[in-house]
């Protein structure tokens, strides 16, 4: 699976190439980041300029990418749930669904950037109540995408006779993340597991230990959910440029403690980079665990294309093989 990155410069331009790569390579999926606003140093870290790079409408770019592919299935890693409301949300997913064939995977998250949310206006529960105002979303958008009507009294969304169609019938919903209600939601929703980018593969087993466990609790069958490691990847035949597009990355980004954890030191240790040669193997302590799904991250966008055309032509038959 490719993920889109953040894309500065020629947005439509790379990004129609990155999902032509994905599409006639035989990717699994295709991803974008669903995000109205990211943190700066996140911004830097990708070669934009946060005054004028944020991400683009995730979905509004979905549909255009729709209609220059034909096979790769299109998700968001991941859309914060509760920042558009599940009726609207639920409808712009059937509709991408109807016009590909199927071809959607919803990513799901509670959110987590606090400024996103409330720079636009838009609620920023706690912790427990975003939690449960995500899974009511996420209740509710089953239900208008399986049902001829919905009625739902809950504690943050009502709705009256709701309908939608035309009905796309049942969506594939991946979350994102990692906490014990995260994993709970993944229990009682959830199709795929995306965890947290270049995790340390114990943290991986031990985090994979409990959503078993969580699953037997419920009477539900672990081995039915998919589990999804991302992964940052900068790849070149050259290694120095390779290790100097991820040295300059981690550079600009200036992280703090808790996207260092995952975008920094974590990259250098777990994430692809190098030569093909240098990167399949940090691919096996994962294959190890018995991770069969991997989300390759694209960025910055310097690199971008060449990392994708050698995940295409050098990692994915390895990995199709093994």
């Amino acid at each position: 699976m490719l993920h889109g990155g953040f894309p500065a410069g020629d947005r439509a331009g790379l990004l129609r190439q990155l999902a032509l790569i994905a599409d006639q390579a035989g990717f699994e999926a295709f991803w974008v980041e669903d995000h109205a606003r990211l943190p700066d140093e996140e911004l830097r870290a990708a070669e934009g300029d946060p005054a004028v790079d944020q991400p683009l409408e995730a979905w509004t770019t979905l549909a255009y990418l729709a209609g220059v592919t034909t096979r790769v299935k299109l998700g968001t890693e991941v859309t914060p749930v509760t920042l558009r409301h599940p009726s609207q949300m639920a409808k712009t997913v059937a509709t991408l669904a109807t016009l590909t064939g199927g071809r959607v995977i919803f990513g799901a998250g509670t959110g987590w950037h606090k400024p996103e949310f409330l720079s636009h206006g838009i609620p920023f529960e706690p912790r427990e109540a975003r939690f449960a105002k995500s899974c009511e979303a996420i209740a509710i958008m089953r239900a208008l995408w399986t049902e001829p009507s919905v009625d739902f009294a809950g504690s943050f969304y009502t709705l009256a006779d709701a309908r939608l169609a035309p009905k796309p019938g049942p969506i594939p919903i991946w979350f994102g993340g990692f906490s014990d209600q995260l994993l709970s939601a993944i229990v009682r929703y959830g199709d795929g597991w995306i965890l947290g980018t270049n995790p340390d593969p114990a943290f991986v087993a031990a985090r994979w230990d409990r959503l078993r466990e969580l699953c037997r609790e419920a009477g539900g069958d672990p081995d039915e959910i998919a589990v999804a490691v991302p992964l940052m990847a900068h790849l070149s035949r050259d290694r120095e440029r390779a290790q100097a597009s991820l040295d300059g990355y981690i550079a600009r980004g200036d992280f703090g403690r808790w996207l260092g954890d995952f975008f920094g030191e974590n990259a250098r240790a777990f994430g692809l980079w190098g030569t093909p040669d240098d990167a399949f193997p940090k691919l096996k302590p994962y294959l190890d665990l018995g991770v069969r799904d991997f989300i390759f991250d694209l960025r910055p966008p310097g690199i971008a294309l060449e990392t994708a055309e050698l995940l295409a032509s050098e990692i994915l038959p390895r990995l199709t093989s093994s």
